[in-house]
């Protein structure tokens, strides 16, 4: 990871918990590891970096309820391997890896790993009644073009 990706994901962490949003350091680089194995691709880059050096209950940003990642947390844990029966068994197959639901619907929020510009991922909302219906994802919009882009329009409003 760039000394610039560990700055801003710092920076965005010491922000965010000024703003209500308990993000607290901790050495996860063992715990992302085993996260990863069941993805069908890494993390983003910048993502990566928070999820390997900081722990935190789940949180609204950007209109997504980021899933937890802390010890006593599951979320981040239940994404991988696919589930039968869950969002993550056609998500994953279709290279979108869940961080969390939209805010206004139940919605997957997903980094699309299909598409991706300097290991980071456009983040796409899936429709959740789609999925589990019709047993298709359907995308209904692009959020963000990556969290790079998502944390770094955070920290300027």
């Amino acid at each position: 990871m760039s000394s610039a990706t560990r700055q801003l994901i710092d920076r965005f962490a010491a922000e965010s918990s000024g703003s209500g949003i308990s993000i607290g350091a901790e050495d996860n680089r063992e715990r992302l590891p085993a996260l990863e194995a069941n993805l069908p691709k890494r993390l983003p880059q910048t993502f990566a970096a928070l999820l390997a050096a900081y722990s935190f209950p789940s949180f609204n940003l950007g209109g997504i309820a980021f899933f937890g990642w802390d010890p006593d947390s599951q979320d981040f844990s239940a994404v991988g391997p696919p589930v039968k029966g869950s969002l993550s068994e056609l998500l994953l197959p279709a290279g979108h890896v869940q961080i969390g639901p939209d805010t206004g619907s139940f919605d997957a929020v997903c980094f699309k790993t299909t598409a991706k510009q300097d290991r980071e991922y456009p983040i796409v909302v899936a429709d959740h009644e789609e999925i589990l219906c019709n047993f298709r994802v359907r995308i209904r919009e692009q959020l963000c073009p990556s969290f790079r882009r998502l944390v770094e329009s955070a920290l300027s409003s």
